[in-house]
């Protein structure tokens, strides 16, 4: 296999473990697979995964690193996780991400993105009225509006200030919703995840880049959102 010259590679965090059924999980395999076939000719990369799922991806890699799911339930446990184990030339990327040419990457920046999401959106919105009595509730509150959200289907931060604040209080709010008791917490996994860190990045003095900004379709396309799976495995499109 001969590699792209660019110092970037990407590490997928990939777990069954986060999956919400067999047959969900079964289209994220395939994505991830149909992900690599792209990327392999163009970057390194290299897989962290668990025990539960090394046999499905071990096909996939001869770099994949272990690390223990049994406590996540949130599914962004695994890049709150995967952000402090990457190396310096390492981006995080999701398998619904596919890369067709060599992207625009500049990588001077705190924080590395995919896109800015609007705050207006029903993933969010609608669930943070069920937050009430949390403190990521009070926090979203108090901030108030946010310009955007950051889509972290790529995901790298280079900042160390930011990299501690991001875990340190996402595991902070993390333990407080599990200790009210919600109901379904993973439906809040966005607000957790994204939505937190739009808030961090706009109360800071952060750089940042959104890949979309720099890269044409042409380069890369996102299977991002929640109805991926029924479009995906109704039309099998050949991407």
């Amino acid at each position: 296999m001969i590699y792209s010259t660019s110092k970037h590679s990407f590490v997928y965090c990939f777990s069954k473990k986060l999956a919400n059924n067999e047959e969900q999980y079964a289209i994220n395999l395939q994505l991830l697979e149909k992900s690599i076939t792209h990327l392999k000719g163009l970057y390194r990369y290299r897989i962290i995964t668990d025990e539960l799922t090394h046999k499905d991806v071990e096909h996939l890699s001869t770099d994949i690193q272990f690390i223990d799911t049994s406590d996540f339930i949130f599914l962004e446990d695994m890049k709150a996780k995967c952000i402090s184990l990457l190396g310096q030339d390492e981006t995080i990327i999701d398998p619904d991400l596919f890369i067709f040419k060599s992207l625009d990457y500049v990588d001077n920046f705190d924080l590395i993105f995919e896109h800015k999401d609007s705050p207006t959106k029903s993933w969010y919105t609608d669930n943070i009225s069920n937050l009430k009595g949390t403190l990521l509730y009070d926090r979203v509150k108090n901030t108030g509006s946010i310009p955007f959200v950051p889509n972290i289907g790529f995901f790298k931060i280079n900042n160390n200030k930011l990299l501690h604040t991001f875990t340190k209080t996402y595991y902070k709010y993390r333990e407080d919703l599990l200790l009210n008791n919600i109901t379904d917490p993973n439906r809040f996994n966005l607000l957790l995840g994204q939505y937190l860190l739009g808030i961090i990045l706009y109360e800071g003095n952060f750089s940042y880049l959104n890949l979309r900004s720099t890269n044409p379709v042409e380069n890369y396309t996102h299977l991002a959102g929640p109805d991926k799976y029924r479009k995906y495995n109704n039309n099998k499109p050949a991407i």
